[in-house]
């Protein structure tokens, strides 16, 4: 027998060796790549549903007490197939305004959860706006409308130790409209 014949031999099931010991890493790398995509398909999802929510609240032009169920409705069915109005998350729209002593929480509706606190405050307190608005300032006699969104996920069993903690397991989202119209800063009884 040639050496070089030996020298085959004796490589036969390298490759098939090394697949083995490779393919566990690969298969939790592909798991991990795949609860990220999943992580950022529910936050643009979220972004979304917020976006919406203050837009279509933004553009009403008296705001009743009764248009706070269908809001509510708009953002479950934007973000289905999340629950963010059931257990799982919750929806909170607000109305803010400067009356001359600094931004107001004037009124504050949520569907969902009572377990998440507003970023902006709490109804007829001093509203708190977060860096994370960017340059939004409100001059005396200027409001705005507030959506926020947040929901509760699970990371999937295997990442979920790598990708456990506040930033993967809560989401949230908010978005800033200015009404068009001043009067739906108050919402009225009927």
């Amino acid at each position: 027998m040639s050496p070089f014949r030996l020298r085959e031999r004796l490589r036969r099931g390298s490759v098939a060796v090394e697949f083995t010991l490779v393919a566990p890493v690969l298969a939790l790398l592909g798991l991990a790549v795949l609860d990220v995509v999943d992580f950022l398909r529910t936050s643009l999802r979220l972004e979304r549903t917020a976006g919406e929510v203050a837009n279509v609240t933004a553009q009403y032009q008296v705001l009743r007490e009764e248009d706070f169920a269908t809001l509510f409705d708009l953002a479950g069915r934007i973000a289905a197939p999340y629950r963010v109005t059931d257990a799982d998350g919750a929806v909170i729209v607000s109305g803010l305004a400067n009356q001359g002593q600094g931004p107001v929480v004037l009124w504050q509706r949520r569907a969902g959860s009572s377990g998440y606190a507003s970023a902006f405050g709490a109804q007829g307190g001093a509203a708190s706006i977060p860096a994370r608005s960017g340059d939004l300032v409100l001059a005396i006699g200027q409001g705005a409308v507030v959506a926020e969104v947040f929901l509760a996920r699970e990371p999937w069993l295997l990442s979920g130790r790598f990708l456990a903690g506040a930033p993967f397991s809560r989401l949230q989202s908010f978005a800033l409209q200015r009404p068009r119209m001043v009067s739906i800063l108050r919402v009225s009884a009927s």
